[in-house]
């Protein structure tokens, strides 16, 4: 399977659209993450969310066998020619673009968070970079995941992990502080470090049944918190994201 590189080198990071200069045509290619779900009549449909690109509804009959409710990171187009399908979700009707799956749709891993403490490590592996995540206010638009897109160094042969702890008291800023940490499984084979990136889809679900009714009506401040490499050899240092992100959990619809 051809392999679509996520994260920094993500496809020029842009969306291309495939109309030229003067035309009117809403024709695109895209590249996103894309959650699956299904309408009323078991039709398979897929939300498109990214940091660069609109989001859109989109099926194919290539999404009739993949599971819903799971996160993947697809690349499509669509022209008018191919047109599109009613979906029925509740009361609302949406027409969804009957889009083309240029390459085979990559798995994005799941994990929930854990509701205690991490408990610590003695040599924490560090991440090279965390980007801001991608999420929703409302719980019925990608069902509480939070995607998470990251960096690291690894050698051939290792295998990474990640899971997220929520530490039990808020921090001086009244946020809820949340440690994400990494380690790398097998057997390393030589010497070399190679970049990788990759992706999370992170379940936020039992956060928001704990602080539903509870959290105001501005919502809650999230802070993640990780180990990061330092240039050279030294040691990784525990740093905080630049930003708190705030998550308006009442919002249902």
């Amino acid at each position: 399977m051809k392999k679509v590189i996520l994260f920094l080198s993500v496809i020029g990071a842009t969306l291309l659209m495939t109309s030229c200069l003067g035309d009117t045509t809403s024709n695109y290619t895209d590249n996103s993450f894309v959650y699956l779900d299904t309408d009323e009549r078991g039709q398979v449909y897929g939300k498109t969310f990214s940091r660069y690109s609109p989001t859109r509804i989109i099926t194919s009959n290539s999404m009739m066998g993949m599971d819903a409710r799971t996160v993947k990171f697809m690349v499509y187009s669509w022209d008018e020619d191919r047109g599109t399908t009613q979906i029925t979700v509740g009361d609302q009707v949406v027409q969804a673009d009957n889009v083309q799956l240029l390459d085979e749709p990559i798995d994005i891993a799941s994990t929930s968070l854990r509701m205690t403490e991490f408990p610590g490590v003695d040599d924490p592996v560090g991440f090279d970079e965390i980007l801001a995540p991608l999420y929703s206010d409302y719980k019925d638009f990608m069902n509480d995941y939070w995607v998470v897109e990251y960096s690291y160094k690894a050698k051939k042969g290792e295998t990474a992990n990640v899971e997220f702890y929520k530490r039990d008291e808020l921090n001086d800023r009244g946020e809820i502080v949340i440690d994400i940490h990494l380690t790398l499984t097998g057997t390393p084979e030589g010497t070399s470090d190679e970049r990788r990136g990759d992706a999370i889809a992170l379940n936020m679900s039992q956060l928001r049944a704990m602080s539903e009714g509870s959290s105001g009506g501005e919502g809650l401040k999230i802070r993640f918190v990780y180990y990061k490499n330092n240039s050279g050899n030294d040691e990784p240092e525990q740093v905080e994201m630049q930003n708190a992100y705030q998550w308006k959990i009442g919002a249902q619809e």
